[in-house]
């Protein structure tokens, strides 16, 4: 099958539009409409249904949707394996990465690496680590750089790089701040304002209040770890952020537990053929402490 015409599908599912499909990979609408039509027609079957300006997944086109992605892997893994024989490092490189690990550890390396792989068209989207796993597992995604999950499909594989210290932490001004000892019990009884939900690092979080039998109460939460730190130091509620988020405004709790702390690596898929643009962004960061 045509990889024009299988790209022009998947990203139209995603976008949800023709138009935002085309926008993204720079063509025209009535080029993408050209090449998903041909693409039906090779199947006999209508992947969308057209409803004015909106578009949806037919039951056939969510039935063909996972193989679209998946013959869409395998051609890139076939391109990069061909282009691998001749060692050079070029081509196209799209990362995911979430918007604190940009911030706070991504800034110089990948400065560093688009000087010296100027040849290497280099993507990079900020999204959440749940996000960036799933579109990593699709074959979206050749690399994301993300917290390290707590659980994992066997067709990934994590590449360690950086370790962050976690600490619960509130305002200067909030009651917690003026107990001369704290515990988890202490902290189970205030409201907290955490990561999402859904999150790789809320779930380490909540696994250390389930093993002392014990729950949070939520007020807010966030996947933007800086928008946390904000509505902490505001005095809404305690938290728990890593170190190099912490400020004066901010009051670390010292508890009796074991240190938190979350693993920061590369996420790749093991049925892809790792492109040489991407061996070398991984080479590149495991060179920063």
């Amino acid at each position: 099958m045509n990889t024009l015409a299988l790209a022009a599908f998947t990203t139209a599912s995603e976008e949800n539009s023709f138009s935002l499909a085309a926008e993204k990979l720079h063509l025209t609408q009535p080029g993408i409409s050209k090449r998903i039509v041909s693409l039906e027609d090779q199947l006999g079957c209508r992947l969308f249904d057209r409803i004015g300006r909106r578009i949806q997944l037919t039951e056939a086109g969510k039935t063909f949707l996972p193989h679209a992605y998946k013959m869409l892997q395998d051609a890139q893994s076939g391109l990069n394996a061909v282009r691998n024989l001749s060692h050079t490092i070029d081509g196209f490189l799209s990362i995911a990465t979430t918007q604190h690990i940009g911030l706070h550890h991504l800034a110089q390396p990948v400065k560093r690496y688009i000087i010296e792989y100027e040849e290497v068209a280099f993507n990079l989207d900020f999204l959440t680590s749940k996000q960036a796993y799933a579109d990593v597992l699709q074959g979206k995604l050749e690399l994301a750089v993300i917290t390290e999950p707590t659980q994992m499909d066997e067709q990934l594989r994590f590449i360690p790089l950086w370790t962050e210290k976690l600490k619960f932490v509130c305002a200067k001004d909030h009651h917690l701040a003026s107990l001369n000892s704290i515990s988890l019990k202490d902290l189970s009884s205030v409201q907290g304002i955490l990561p999402d939900a859904s999150s790789f690092t809320r779930r380490v979080i909540d696994d250390i209040f389930e093993q002392a039998n014990l729950s949070i109460i939520p007020r807010a939460a966030s996947n933007y770890l800086e928008a946390i730190k904000m509505l902490v130091t505001a005095g809404l509620g305690w938290s728990v952020l890593p170190d190099s988020l912490i400020d004066d405004n901010l009051k670390i709790l010292d508890l009796d537990n074991s240190p938190l702390k979350r693993q920061i690596g590369c996420l790749i898929h093991q049925d892809r053929t790792e492109s040489n643009a991407a061996s070398a962004f991984i080479k590149l960061l495991q060179s920063y402490d």
